[in-house]
């Protein structure tokens, strides 16, 4: 079951964190809509899409993690966090923020910090060059395979009503941060998704991130920077392992 969250303030629904079972709640990257995690199966789990662009701010990932790591600390039943690029540093810090909050981590195609990132002028062009051509061909090389037409439209849809203060204050927040001396303080089961054709995060990040999270599992999956489109069906099986692995065995 799967809902995108637009609430305000709050990056989290509040029917989300009533949920009095397991919960997922997926993280997508910095202008990228939510609804790259519809292809996300996860049988025994209540999945909700966090649309955590949205609302007052402010949109740094320090800051929206902050204000996630709060939003959870009434809960008691299971959460796990999928991020994917931008929004798996905020699944990190998150994580970091409030540990007894997060049972298990699935990271997808980001790094501990961005010095060899892919695109490091992203900044500037949404700055002062971020025109719908501009916009399309950003959201192009999220994929190594073309995605659905229908998701394609919406992706488009949903960047090019997003205002471009937040999403620049979240892409240069991002290349302020490096994790590389923190991640040794997670304790939770950590999945490391990665697409292994991404053109902005290659695989040495994957690798570095699962050797800087104790007990972290790498698998590489035969997508670019969007896995759970590319490769659903193959990232829905590393998550229902991993799941099956650390959780599901766990539940009543």
């Amino acid at each position: 079951m799967n809902h995108a969250d637009r609430s305000g303030e709050t990056p989290v629904p509040p029917q989300a964190i009533q949920e009095s079972g397991p919960l997922i709640l997926a993280l997508a990257g910095g202008g990228c809509s939510p609804r790259i995690y519809g292809p996300v199966a996860a049988p025994g789990f209540v999945l909700h899409e966090v649309d955590w662009m949205q609302g007052a701010g402010p949109f740094t990932p320090q800051a929206v993690a902050g204000r996630l790591a709060a939003a959870l600390a009434p809960r008691t039943a299971p959460t796990v966090l999928l991020g994917h690029s931008l929004g798996g540093v905020i699944a990190l810090l998150t994580a970091l923020a409030r540990p007894s909050a997060v049972q298990a981590l699935v990271i997808s195609n980001t790094g501990p910090h961005t010095r060899d990132h892919g695109d490091n002028s992203l900044p500037a062009r949404i700055r002062d060059q971020w025109t719908p051509e501009a916009r399309r061909a950003f959201l192009q090389a999220c994929f190594a395979h073309d995605p659905p037409a229908a998701l394609m439209r919406e992706l488009e849809r949903y960047l090019g009503a997003l205002p471009t203060a937040p999403l620049l204050e979240a892409v240069e927040g991002l290349r302020r941060i490096d994790l590389s001396h923190r991640l040794g303080a997670i304790r939770c089961p950590a999945l490391i998704a990665h697409g292994e054709l991404d053109r902005r995060r290659g695989v040495a990040d994957a690798r570095r991130l699962a050797a800087l999270i104790p007990g972290a599992e790498l698998v590489l999956l035969p997508g670019g920077h969007t896995p759970m489109v590319d490769c659903a069906g193959a990232y829905n099986d590393a998550l229902d392992t991993f799941l099956a692995r650390h959780l599901r065995a766990t539940q009543p």
